[in-house]
Parts: structure tokens; sequence; C-alpha cells
């Protein structure tokens, strides 16, 4: 399951709060990449979140971990050892969380919310679609940006036009609100729709206007050219 951490901050003269349990905090580079190993003391065993990253700062994404030994509260193996001490829960949810994190350098407030995460049919979908269009799985966050980015040019584009159109007849919240529920190719017809009402009530200039001709430029140069003709004649 994934987390995002949401804020943490340094506590000045914390009230206080009934301890939880032992906690330790734990820098590790791994296969995976780097990352902080929170673990929490839960009775006979550890629980808690690997939280990706370099640095513990709001933004970061974690994920739970299983049940593991008490031996990880002082024994770190090939990881270091950055903080220590008790912690105890401020707010406790299925959604989110709130964690005082008390040691002898000082007290931290952890806050993290639960992001829903595929289930293993949109996961299958969504393997369909790559090998459908011969894309690999590592290009998947980059197409999803670029679908986002076309939606979004699209919404705003229809919206434009149709204020341009309607003045204020056009409901743009409502409007708004109907296209985030339709795929881009839906969104698309409509705009089209929108574009050609705007280009019969307001067509486009043509790209390029008819000049009259430099009529005394074509005179000089028919003169040239019977001198040269004469010239050689």
């Amino acid at each position: 399951m994934y987390w995002e951490i949401t804020a943490i901050r340094e506590v000045q003269d914390p009230a206080p709060a009934k301890e939880a349990g032992r906690f330790v905090l734990q820098r590790h580079h791994d296969g995976d990449g780097p990352h902080f190993d929170l673990r929490l003391e839960q009775g006979d065993h550890l629980t808690g979140w690997r939280i990706a990253g370099e640095t513990l700062e709001a933004g970061c994404w974690a994920t739970e971990k299983m049940p593991h030994p008490l031996k990880w509260l002082s024994e770190d193996g090939d990881t270091r050892r950055e903080n220590e001490g008790v912690y105890a829960w401020q707010q406790r949810s299925d959604r989110d969380c709130s964690l005082l994190l008390m040691s002898p350098s000082g007290t931290v407030e952890l806050s993290l919310k639960r992001c829903s995460s595929p289930g293993v049919e949109e996961m299958r979908a969504l393997a369909s679609t790559l090998q459908e269009h011969g894309k690999e799985r590592a290009s998947l966050s980059a197409l999803v940006e670029d679908g986002l980015r076309a939606r979004s040019r699209s919404i705003l584009r229809f919206c434009g036009l149709s204020r341009t159109l309607d003045g204020d007849d056009f409901d743009e919240t409502g409007w708004r609100r109907l296209l985030e529920g339709m795929t881009l190719c839906e969104i698309d017809e409509r705009l089209a729709k929108v574009e050609t009402r705007y280009d019969r009530q307001l067509p486009p200039e043509p790209v390029s206007r008819p000049e009259p001709l430099d009529v005394d430029g074509e005179e000089e140069r028919r003169s040239r050219i019977r001198r040269i003709v004469g010239e050689k004649h």
C-alpha cells in the first residue's frame, strides 16, 4: 500500500503524549534506490514504512513494511542509523495518520496519507494497452503525463472558444465537470463542433491577401527585356 508524506515539522515543547513504542530511522540504498526505513515497535514485532528518496521531506512516497523482527531496533546491518527514540500516535485512521518521533535531538511530527493504487484488473488493462501500442512499461508515466496534458489543452481550448461564442451564457464550471468524465476522444469530438461553430461565426483570415500588381515596375521590366533583345539583334 502506498502512502505520501504530507508534512514533516519540528515540534517545540510538545504536549505530553502516550508513547506507543520505540522507533528507529535508518538510511539504506538497495537495488531499488535510496530510501529510509522507519521502523515502529508494535508489541513483539516491527512495522513502519520504506520511504523513497535521499531526503526525508513532504512529497516523499512510502510503502508499508511487512512485520519484521525487533532486532532491527538495535542492529543496523548495511543501513545507517539516522535517528532513534520513542513515538506516539497523534491521529490514526485507514486513510491518514500523524505521529510524533521523539528523540534526544528533538521531536518531529510526521504526517502521511494513504494513496489509492491500481488494482489487478486495472494493471492488466494498462499492460494490455502498452502491449497493443508497442510501448515499454517504463514509458507508462510519461505517456500518462502526455495524456493529461493533451486533455488539459483540449478542455482549455473548448472553454476559451465557447466563452467567445456564448459569452456569459456559457457555463464553464458545468462543462468542465462534464468534460472531466470523458475520454480524450470524446472531448475532442465536442471541441471539433465548437471549432466549426467558431469558424462559421468568425471566419479565419486568408493566409495571404491579393495585392495589386506594381504596374510601373512591370512596365519597367518589359522595357528592359525589349532593350536587351534589341541589343542582341
